[in-house]
């Protein structure tokens, strides 16, 4: 048999498409490290979370199925114990698994548990900094495991490190989270060198083993609070981001808990000016990582694995960012939180426009290692694509919300012309793509689009049919009212 190629998984958390700036959608943030992996590999153009919230994301990618299957259905909920896992899958086809960073899979199983031989996972809602920085409000340190980036500080003599310039918006209610911090310490002392230090760490490890490495490295940013050091920190001028073309949208015809949404984060007074001032951050967040990006393919290099190694580079979601003056994600299907990269190195040279979805990627790195999901999973495969096949035949793409910060059963269905966003008890939304790429004017009960909104209604019917949707039946009893 064929060597079979070593897997390195690198997900960054709530990082925008159009942050990569090999997608050549964003004159300013700069990545060429991962600019450069595409240049050598390919990258999809229309890849998709089927949900946009980090743990049923995370889920779905371990096991290649929607939340309400697996379980995963917020940042809280539990995985279902009689399911496949790809940790476990990987081990068990004779693959050395190794694991380093935010975890968020599931709160009640470690890495360990699901597969993994080892790594230092950030385990609960797990952001390592909490509690560390004395200047930092931001407090969900991680849960039932040491903090594995706190005994790096202490092993380096990064003991006593602060952070600076915090930046929340006027929320009196919410005084609890940053928005961005200045790290006052050294590269090597940020929580993101601290994942790439731990993951060619297991490199030194997978290569002491007779047999292929599957590795996953997960980033804690550019997911708020975008901490970082100079020169990341000065390295944008938030004047040179322009205004997104949605920022000003009223939101009058969508869903009151958009508005609601809007409000609760506190940065409208500041207008856009604010968001040029986190933005700019998040963007030094984007480079600092892909740098992080460049140490490891440095690593690889070194030890001569890089050849043999097959680097696939996503996010669990995006981040409005100011579109539609938002920030973050959360129970809204627009563009900039469903629409991610996938950048894959070591596969294939041509990139693709099928719409692929990231928990394609757990029967893909499977497919990788020769053998196939042990139950059925929803999706397929996406090896073929990378290796040059054109097309999936796939039309459009299917997603779902449950919980996060409000209960609101959401689901959307969307192609190149249009989307539809079923909100359980709110409005619906139908945005004509071509006309509205922005997602600014809602046409859902235009009596010019009621032929468009009926076909729509038709596949998410079959969506939910073919999937077994809990929201199906009160849908279908409904949508002839909706």
């Amino acid at each position: 048999m064929a060597k079979r190629k070593n897997v390195l998984l690198i997900l960054a958390d709530q990082q925008r498409m159009d942050t990569v700036s090999a997608y050549g959608l964003n004159p300013v943030c700069r990545t060429p490290h991962l600019d450069q992996l595409a240049k050598e590999g390919m990258k999809f153009n229309n890849a998709y979370t089927p949900s946009a919230i980090c743990g049923p994301a995370r889920a779905s990618l371990m096991t290649g199925l929607y939340p309400h299957k697996h379980g995963v259905i917020d940042n809280a909920t539990q995985l279902h114990d009689d399911i496949p896992l790809l940790g476990d899958c990987m081990h068990e086809a004779g693959y050395y698994c190794g694991y380093a960073g935010k975890w968020h899979v599931t709160p009640h199983k470690t890495p360990e548990e699901c597969g993994f031989d080892e790594g230092k996972p950030f385990m609960g809602y797990g952001f390592p900094g909490s509690r560390l920085f004395p200047s930092l409000k931001f407090d969900a340190p991680p849960r039932n495991t040491p903090n594995y980036y706190a005994e790096y500080l202490k092993e380096n003599g990064f003991e006593n490190i602060d952070v600076s310039h915090g930046f929340m918006g006027d929320n009196p209610n919410l005084q609890i989270q940053e928005m961005f911090c200045k790290h006052e310490g050294p590269v090597e002392s940020t929580i993101e060198y601290f994942v790439a230090h731990e993951t060619n760490r297991l490199i030194d490890q997978a290569k002491n083993q007779d047999k292929p490495f599957f590795i996953w490295a997960n980033f804690w940013g550019p997911h708020s609070p975008s901490i970082v050091p100079e020169p990341y920190y000065s390295m944008y001028d938030p004047n040179d981001i322009p205004e997104h073309p949605s920022y000003r949208d009223e939101m009058l015809d969508k869903p009151y808990g958009y508005q609601l949404n809007r409000k609760m984060w506190g940065l409208d007074s500041g207008g856009w000016k604010n968001f040029q001032e986190i933005a700019a951050r998040y963007y030094g967040h984007c480079t600092m990582i892909d740098d992080m990006v460049g140490m490891m393919v440095d690593k690889l290099k070194a030890e001569g694995l890089y050849d043999d190694t097959i680097i696939i580079y996503s996010a669990d979601h995006g981040d409005n960012m100011g579109a539609h003056g938002l920030i973050e994600k959360g129970a809204f299907t627009f563009d900039e939180i469903y629409h991610i990269p996938m950048v894959v190195k070591g596969a294939g040279t041509k990139d693709n426009d099928s719409f692929v979805y990231l928990h394609e990627i757990m029967p893909t790195i499977l497919d990788v290692a020769g053998v196939k999901p042990p139950k059925p999973v929803d999706g397929e495969s996406i090896l073929p694509l990378m290796m040059g096949q054109e097309s999936n035949g796939r039309t459009e793409v299917f997603g779902e919300y449950h919980n996060h910060f409000y209960i609101g059963r959401q689901r959307m269905v969307r192609d190149h012309d249009y989307q539809f966003t079923f909100n359980n008890s709110e409005k619906g939304e139908l945005y004509d793509l071509k006309k509205d790429p922005y997602q600014m004017h809602n046409v859902c009960y235009d009596p010019a689009y009621a032929d468009v909104k009926k076909k729509y209604l038709d596949i998410m019917s079959k969506y939910m049919k073919e999937l077994n949707d809990p929201v199906s039946t009160w849908f279908h009893r409904i949508r002839d009212f909706y």
